[in-house]
């Protein structure tokens, strides 16, 4: 028995109307992200945490045009992903990566995102083989109404044809505080490879875990 937790920001390092980007406009819109997400083993004794994976990134995003065919949004940045261990417990992944975003809203409120992340690894040292399990791609898809309940996937397919599936689905359980911020119950299926980046090219039973979110 395990249980997950994440916590996830980003910071816009310029404001549009700064000094900065009235010089360079495109300054306006690069923002710093970071998350961080542990897999807490409370089936054994002391209840460890298994692994911690920190990920800081550097990235630029624009809105774009509103046509039907062009993206609504695209990013483009950084990552950093490391679980800060060492010896042969270390794990580290630089990558820069693409991601546009479409976006459908329909009469009844719903809206459907498709926002996949294309990435290049730019050192993969610790661990070489890790894209014959996440391969160069996520495809990440979220459905649902922002007042009521809303399901995101994600999947990943690596090279060598080993995949993993995240499914996560949230409904909200008080009025928001704002977008996309207050308190929401949240179902969660991972199956596949690599929940972790310590167990990057391993598969574990499939997990189903309950709890809640503050933000989705």
């Amino acid at each position: 028995m395990n249980a997950r937790y994440q916590l996830s920001f980003k910071y816009r390092i310029f404001d549009e109307e700064s000094t900065p980007a009235q010089w360079l406009p495109a300054l306006g819109k690069l923002h710093f992200g970071y998350t961080q997400t542990a897999v807490w083993d409370m089936g054994v004794d002391s209840k460890p945490f298994h692994d911690t994976s920190y990920r800081p990134s550097l990235f630029w995003q624009k809105r774009l045009d509103e046509s039907e065919a062009m993206p609504r949004y695209l990013r483009v940045g950084y990552e950093h992903e490391s679980n800060g261990k060492d010896g042969i417990n270390s794990r580290s992944i630089d990558l820069a990566y693409i991601q546009p975003a479409w976006r459908a809203d329909f009469n009844d409120g719903k809206s459907l995102i498709f926002a996949p992340r294309f990435h290049s690894y730019l050192d993969k040292t610790d661990n070489p083989d890790i894209a014959h399990f996440r391969g160069y791609a996520d495809w990440l898809l979220r459905y649902g109404d922002e007042r009521a309940w809303i399901l995101s996937g994600r999947l990943r397919a690596g090279t060598a044809g080993h995949t993993s599936t995240q499914l996560d689905i949230s409904v909200p359980f008080r009025k928001p505080l704002f977008a996309r911020t207050g308190g929401f119950l949240h179902l969660q299926l991972f199956s596949g490879y690599g929940e972790t980046v310590l167990d990057y090219n391993q598969r574990h039973p499939a997990q189903l875990r309950a709890g809640f979110s503050i933000v989705r």
